[in-house]
């Protein structure tokens, strides 16, 4: 039974805080996708103050060629200055505007990389683990708050696959981007380069995943340009934005969707600004930044279709996230698993690449993590007791995707925050038939006991499954003591 203080952890609180600062509805309005759909709304409007600004210098300019004394030469020249600096004005202030929409996303980019760390392989992967489940554990499970939690929380979630898996892929040398290899080029020498003077941060980090970053950020902002949110929402804002689209709406929007990640990407963020009085500094300054943008406009183009290019970096785990954090009404948290059978369906057809989707689910394996399973654990001679205990997926990279690295929750039916791991077979997991028909034949008494020993609440828990293929760790990851399921292990036990 679960008793303690309902609070977040350090790493929870800093999980929560990016999820919302990338997507939700504030009152100052600046979360980055709020921050979007001003700019998406502003732009009719603002092109308008353009061409009215523009339009009036032509209008002056046509005047002056037909002006017949010097006089009213100077009288049409004071109205061109004063169209030309309402113009200049127009430029400043929405440069000004973009500018602090660059720096807020570059500022989150580089928080989020500080989260995962840059230390090393190991602290890396072991990062991405806590952020994904944590995300995973922080999410609603049931009800109709779900879809829109998860169309907020996908944005992080997306950009972790996205860097764990580009790091794997130049493991393998399965990329062949040029600009990227060279860039990694250049950060292995940035790594072993003993100049103090070198710049903080590898240009593999400044040029490759901060890049790769925005386009995972903004890959779906466009759903949020007013033509998206008629065909989500209706003339009347009134209509379920997750309902299910026909062919043409979705088609509509898809179109929409991606030109509008492009122009946002492109002018709503764009690039740095030089700071500085050399040409040649200036000129090389805005070289470099127009090639990282480049690079982020040739991701979000190639992930429509992918094939065997950079653009899967993208779509893999777009899809991915799709199943694990779907935004759909008939979600359903038990089946999360099957995301593997989507993900090779999906490669199957060519919708991506069978290598790089191969290469996510070796990282994630079968069970997403954070998911919650259920297992049948063993006495000391490794015999199948009469009872299944709790456990939390924490660990990337299983050695079989089928066999989850899990923290225990419960021990001897008790909850509890001690640090044992086990990898867990799909012989004693319950969410496989095999494991099941081991406790179908325990008494309906005996699980019914099980059942009120682990929950004090167990008579409004009566309608589960007396063999349940997973559990719903949502309310245990509420408790502040029970949060730090990523700590070092006492132990790791196999069960199979």
């Amino acid at each position: 039974m679960l008793h303690g203080k309902i609070d977040d952890s350090i790493f929870t609180k800093a999980v929560t805080s990016l999820v919302k600062r990338i997507h939700d509805h504030t009152h100052v309005k600046d979360s980055l996708y709020e921050q979007a759909t001003i700019y998406f709304k502003e732009l009719i409007e603002t092109e308008k103050q353009f061409q009215f600004a523009e339009g009036q210098i032509a209008e002056v300019e046509k005047e002056l060629e037909a002006a017949t004394d010097a006089k009213q030469a100077a009288k049409i020249n004071h109205k061109k200055e004063k169209a030309e600096s309402l113009l200049k004005g127009l430029k400043r202030e929405q440069e000004a505007k973009r500018v602090d929409r660059y720096n807020n996303v570059i500022k989150i980019c580089n928080e989020i990389l500080d989260l995962l760390g840059q230390t090393g392989e190991n602290e890396t992967t072991h990062n991405a683990a806590k952020i994904l489940g944590t995300i995973q554990l922080i999410a609603p499970i049931e009800g109709n708050s779900v879809p829109a939690f998860n169309q907020r929380a996908k944005h992080l979630y997306k950009v972790v696959l996205c860097i764990k898996l580009l790091d794997d892929l130049l493991k393998q040398k399965l990329i062949t981007n040029s600009y990227v290899l060279q860039k990694y080029q250049e950060h292995q020498v940035w790594e072993k380069s003993k100049d103090k003077t070198k710049p903080e941060y590898s240009p593999f980090r400044t040029d490759i995943q901060i890049p790769l970053i925005i386009a995972a950020l903004f890959q779906d902002v466009g759903h949020y340009h007013p033509e998206a949110q008629l065909i989500l929402k209706g003339p009347k804002g009134d209509m379920d934005e997750f309902r299910a689209l026909n062919k043409e709406e979705r088609s509509s929007l898809l179109k929409i969707s991606y030109q509008q990640a492009l122009r946002y990407a492109t002018f709503g963020v764009g690039v740095a600004s030089y700071r500085g009085n050399s040409k040649e500094e200036r000129k090389a300054f805005y070289q470099e930044e127009q090639e990282k943008l480049k690079f982020t406009r040739i991701l979000l183009k190639s992930a429509i279709n992918p094939e065997s290019g950079i653009g899967n970096l993208l779509k893999v785990p777009q899809v991915y996230c799709s199943v694990v954090l779907s935004t759909k009404h008939n979600y359903n948290y038990e089946t999360l698993p099957r995301v593997k059978l989507v993900m090779e369906k999906g490669a199957e057809v060519g919708a991506y690449s069978k290598a790089v989707s191969d290469s996510l689910i070796k990282m994630t394996g079968v069970f997403p993590q954070g998911y919650g399973v259920t297992f049948i654990p063993q006495d000391s001679d490794r015999q199948d007791l009469d009872r299944y205990e709790y456990g939390i997926v924490v660990g990337l990279y299983p050695e079989d995707i089928e066999e989850p690295v899990c923290r225990i929750a419960t021990r001897n039916l008790a909850f509890n925050a001690f640090g044992v791991n086990v990898i867990i077979g799909k012989d004693n997991n319950l969410y496989f038939n095999g494991a099941k028909k081991k406790l179908e034949r325990v008494s309906e008494e005996r699980l019914e006991e099980i059942l009120r020993l682990l929950w004090s609440n167990y008579e409004q828990r009566k309608h589960l499954d007396l063999i349940p293929k997973c559990w719903f760790p949502t309310e245990y990851f509420s408790y502040a003591r029970f949060q730090n399921v990523w700590n070092k292990a006492s132990e790791t036990i196999r069960i199979k």
